[in-house]
């Protein structure tokens, strides 16, 4: 009897290697690797390497940042110029600059380069001062986070339902944005103090919002509000025209709630959006561009992100496993499970529920029907409840056909007509 290897799939939507026991495909563990968004904890050995050592006895902060980048200890290939330049908000060519050109003398740049590489103070041929305070923002970038978190948080109560304080972001906004996406990153609540750069920690010290524990952890006041920093941090990044922070990994239903709300003003993010979401080079990249757009609002813009989740398998799969999951509340291995099973065949009973479930199953799906703020999650309710078994179907009939009458996305539109008529979505 021949054994049925179960498949599994990497976040990025690549089915994993038989041979590979890890979550994540060989190229997504590389990407990680090549996108550092903070210098990584390092052994105390790390600074005895001749190089570096030879670097920092010249006192030149270039050739350290270079030895840094170099070192055998990243791996074969070296941390590019452009990760470290981004970790204190420089470009590649200023970076090359510091690098190549005289030495730095200014106490406060070296003290910043020391902490963001995390030097011991006593390889340094300087004292770092007690506390390193950075210039204050300016006026107008400051009015513009207050009124992003203002709308940030205003969604944040009626997405989770209790009332979050509209208080204004600080000054510190910024460090609080990498404090979430860290803690987003990790699927963490809180982060130890180890693995925060002193520079942010100071900020994070003294912010309303942030508590430090007796374990000597950092978190929220409020974990509901990581969806909101983060969306705020990967909505900058579109508005740059960068799609680095969205194709880190699959964001999730909050996230894209606010990105899509703060999305719906700003045509160049939708524009950057929509090519990303037809061309981008991987299918986190095209599933999170996607999942904002259907949440923007617009039935036109609803119906182009439902028919790029149609026509790529990757991204379909994904969509189908974030909405399966959160819907009917499954793991995230359990979801994928469903979804492949219901990409794979048009046939009822093919989802794998228990008996039990199933009518719990029906009623998730049926509600989320009419959810107005995600067009492609209806669309994906369709696929799966095409799936069920033909007991259910008198249930699933009523539902959708009072969806239908509050639908204005033709692509679901079609859907539905296919699930009435008993086939799947994916069939017509």
């Amino acid at each position: 009897m021949t054994a049925t290897h179960k498949a599994r799939y990497c976040r990025c939507g690549a089915r994993l290697a038989r041979d590979n026991p890890g979550t994540r495909c060989a190229p997504c563990v590389a990407h990680e690797r090549d996108h550092l968004y903070a210098a990584p904890e390092l052994p105390a050995d790390f600074w005895d390497e001749v190089v570096l050592s030879e670097a920092l006895r010249s006192r030149h902060m270039g050739r350290v940042i270079r030895a840094w980048r170099t070192h055998p200890h990243h791996g074969r290939r070296s941390i590019s110029q452009d990760r470290v330049a981004s970790w204190v908000g420089l470009t590649q060519a200023q970076l090359s600059r510091i690098e190549n050109g005289p030495a730095i003398a200014h106490l406060d740049r070296l003290s910043q380069w020391a902490e963001v590489l995390r030097v011991p103070a006593d390889r340094l041929w300087f004292a770092l001062p007690a506390v390193t305070e950075r210039p204050a923002e300016k006026e107008d970038k400051v009015k513009r986070r207050n009124l992003i978190a203002v709308a940030g948080v205003t969604l944040a109560t009626g997405v989770f339902g209790e009332a979050t304080p509209a208080r204004p972001l600080s000054n510190d906004g910024e460090e609080v944005e990498w404090f979430a996406w860290h803690l987003w990153q990790h699927r963490a609540e809180e982060l130890h103090s180890s693995q925060i750069p002193d520079h942010v920690r100071r900020r994070l010290d003294r912010h309303p919002d942030i508590i430090r524990t007796a374990e000597d952890t950092y978190r929220l006041t409020d974990p509901a509000i990581v969806d909101v920093f983060v969306a705020h941090r990967v909505f900058g990044d579109i508005t740059r025209g960068s799609g680095h922070l969205l194709a880190a990994a699959q964001t999730s239903h909050a996230t894209d709630l606010t990105i899509g709300a703060l999305t719906a003003d700003d045509e160049s993010a939708r524009r950057a959006l929509v090519a990303w979401m037809r061309h981008g080079p991987t299918a986190v990249l095209r599933v999170n561009s996607a999942g904002i757009l259907a949440k923007v609002g617009s039935p036109k813009v609803g119906d182009a992100a439902i028919s790029a989740i149609r026509g790529d398998d990757d991204v379909r799969h994904l969509y189908l496993t974030a909405v399966t999951c959160r819907v009917l509340d499954m793991s995230w291995d359990e979801a994928a499970r469903v979804a492949a099973l219901a990409a794979e065949s048009g046939n009822r009973a093919s989802m794998g529920l228990a008996s039990a479930r199933q009518t719990w199953a029906t009623e998730r799906l049926t509600a989320e029907l009419i959810n107005p703020r995600d067009a492609a999650a209806r669309w994906c309710s369709a696929v799966l409840l095409a799936t069920l078994p033909s007991a259910l179907f008198d249930t699933t009939r009523q539902a959708v056909m009072n969806a239908v009458l509050r639908e204005a996305c033709c692509e679901n539109l079609r859907a539905y007509a296919a699930v009435l008529a008993g086939t799947s979505p994916l069939n017509t």
